[in-house]
């Protein structure tokens, strides 16, 4: 008798403690992740009929065509599901960047607390050997930038910000032993040329050498904020800004130099009818391809520096529209283009400012992402042909010629085009 109540009891036991292992985190079943899948991944896209579903997943489209999952790699050599939909970003012809909201290698450790980085885990896999280096920090490579020596300069990612932007500077000259620099804080923007001279919080100037802050009243008087632009070959950094006081008001262009500490040269300035200075983030510009020049909106006036005379014009035809962040804007080598509703598109060509509107409602497409890329004529888009029930990827011109390079059965919700 007593021999049965001690069975119950262990089988008592026993039910419960496995009950209380299965409520815990389970360490993943698979090797360290040491890779991505990428290797000559022409496009990566989320699948799912929303980025918010739990069926969504990443996938990949291949030079070849194939279409297939976007995989971890461990150091067994097998792939793993990626869990969730960490963010993605195309940073240069090198580098891939991921952020995570959790170690990809973690394992976790019952009765301990499951382990958080404020921010994020961001990795940095090589195209070419697939390979993942941890850069220890929650990063947002939205507006990465690559000087001349392959650094990437990144800001923080929102969660990290700590309340105001921090920018980063990765040094990648020795892949095994990568150095992350906290290079501005309180950035909130920046423009970085070549060299790693950057401007940054619509005020401050970080030289590439040393550690030395100026402000940009140091170069453009009698100023508080303005903003920034690089030339062409990114070389040089230029800065804009209104300077003056009570009611003689000029907005000024300024270029930098670095000798054996940084300068500047007035290069271009014309009066202004408006009375006051501006704020953070009131002077907007947009690189004019076509032209070679630089468009600088200032509170519903548009000027174009241009380069080659060193002179400030300012523009007849309203382009306010392509400044403001009311609704998606896209610059093309040859056209500004503002999407006001689902279909249509007013374009501004570059070459001599005329406006038209582009109607896409024939196409029978429904544009669900579209994109630039660097240097091209063609706006890039995913979306769902109805003809065909297929999701399609393609490129429309600026007479709204539309081409499908690619299609799949898969739903595309969002696209990220490899370089």
């Amino acid at each position: 008798m007593k021999l049965k109540y001690l069975l119950a009891a262990c089988t008592a036991f026993f039910l419960v403690s496995c009950s209380n292992d299965n409520d815990l985190p389970q360490p993943p079943q698979h090797g360290d992740i040491v890779g991505l899948n990428i290797k000559d991944a022409k496009y990566i896209y989320t699948s799912g009929t929303n980025t918010r579903s739990s069926s969504a997943q990443y996938r990949q489209i291949k030079k070849d065509g194939r279409d297939m999952e976007l995989s971890w790699i461990d150091n067994k050599g097998d792939t793993i599901r990626i869990s969730g939909l960490p963010e993605i970003w195309d940073i240069n012809k090198k580098y891939l960047m991921i952020t995570t909201g959790s170690d990809i290698n973690y394992r976790p450790v019952p009765g301990e607390p499951i382990e958080e980085r404020f921010g994020g885990y961001s990795y940095l896999i090589d195209k070419k050997t697939e390979a993942i280096y941890d850069l220890g920090a929650g990063l947002n490579g939205e507006n990465a930038v690559t000087d001349n020596k392959g650094n990437i300069y990144v800001m923080a990612n929102r969660g990290n910000n700590m309340g105001g932007g921090r920018l980063y500077k990765i040094h990648t000259q020795d892949i095994s032993n990568l150095k992350l620099e906290l290079y501005a804080d309180n950035s909130l923007s920046f423009v970085v040329n070549n060299k790693g001279t950057c401007f940054y919080g619509y005020r401050y100037i970080r030289p590439s050498y040393g550690t030395q802050q100026f402000i940009i009243s140091n170069f453009i008087p009698q100023t508080e904020y303005g903003n920034a632009f690089v030339s062409h070959d990114n070389e040089d950094l230029y800065l804009t800004a209104v300077s003056g006081e009570y009611d003689s008001y000029k907005l000024v262009v300024s270029k930098l130099s670095e000798k054996q500490e940084l300068q500047s040269q007035i290069m271009a300035e014309t009066e202004l009818l408006y009375w006051g200075r501006p704020q953070p983030n009131d002077i907007q510009v947009k690189w004019n391809e076509r032209r070679a020049t630089m468009l600088i909106n200032y509170y519903g006036r548009t000027y174009e520096y241009m380069f080659a005379t060193r002179t400030l014009t300012e523009i007849s035809v309203n382009l306010n529209g392509f400044f403001t962040k009311d609704y998606s804007t896209y610059v093309t080598a040859n056209a500004l283009y503002a999407r006001k509703s689902v279909n249509k598109l007013d374009i501004i060509a570059l070459e001599d400012y005329s406006i038209k509107e582009l109607d896409l409602s024939s196409k029978g497409i429904d544009f669900r992402s579209i994109y630039t890329m660097d240097g091209s004529d063609l706006l890039y888009f995913a979306g769902f042909q109805y003809s065909t029930s297929q999701s399609v990827i393609g490129t429309i011109d600026i007479d709204g010629n539309v081409e499908i390079t690619e299609s799949t059965p898969n739903p595309i919700t969002n696209i990220i085009q490899i370089n």
